[in-house]
């Protein structure tokens, strides 16, 4: 896992299309045959940081809110996590730059990001139709609307967090998601 680790954080500072086995061995002070000999090729190792990333995006952003019942709390700590589930990589977030580098690919990493992306806004999704279910969302809700604002709050988080200072970042982000969350709630 710690060469995984490596690579993640690589390719979140040089992008997904620039990490290969000679800069992940320098990286890790390794010889180039020992990285070959996990990876055997460049496409695998780029398919297995995205597996890796997913992993962690997992255990950084959707596990610590698998218990929140109330969907709009949901979502808010969803966003919360989310915002910092790249805070341990020195290049912030990799499925960012990782969904840039390789939009105009058709290959098995393009396919590997698009599968991770659907599950997340599978993901999301469910979350609204849960929401729904409780009455705290109309029934009548637009989820692609909803969701293209919500992951563009994030967007343009990162974009901010790039250009200012992160405190002042953060802080206009979480107040844009309760918002929305706001203006999507159903009040009786």
């Amino acid at each position: 896992m710690a060469i995984l680790r490596t690579a993640l954080d690589l390719a979140s500072r040089e992008g997904l299309k620039h990490i290969t086995i000679g800069s992940l061995a320098k990286a890790r002070g390794m010889s180039k045959s020992g990285v070959y000999a996990h990876f055997k090729s460049k496409q695998k190792l780029q398919l297995e940081v995205v597996q890796y990333a997913q992993l962690m995006f997992s255990e950084r952003v959707l596990r610590p809110t698998r218990g929140i019942e109330d969907t709009l709390a949901r979502l808010q700590k969803i966003a919360h996590h989310w915002y910092h589930w790249s805070d341990r990589l020195s290049g912030g977030c990799f499925f960012i730059a990782a969904v840039v580098d390789f939009d105009d690919q058709d290959d098995p990493v393009a396919q590997e990001l698009k599968m991770q992306q659907q599950s997340w806004y599978d993901h999301l999704t469910l979350c609204l139709r849960q929401g729904i279910k409780q009455g705290v969302l109309p029934e009548d809700l637009d989820f692609s609307a909803f969701l293209n604002e919500f992951n563009g709050l994030y967007l343009s988080a990162q974009w901010h967090n790039w250009l200012l200072d992160k405190p002042q970042s953060e802080a206009q982000y979480q107040q844009a998601v309760l918002k929305l969350l706001q203006r999507y709630q159903v009040t009786d």
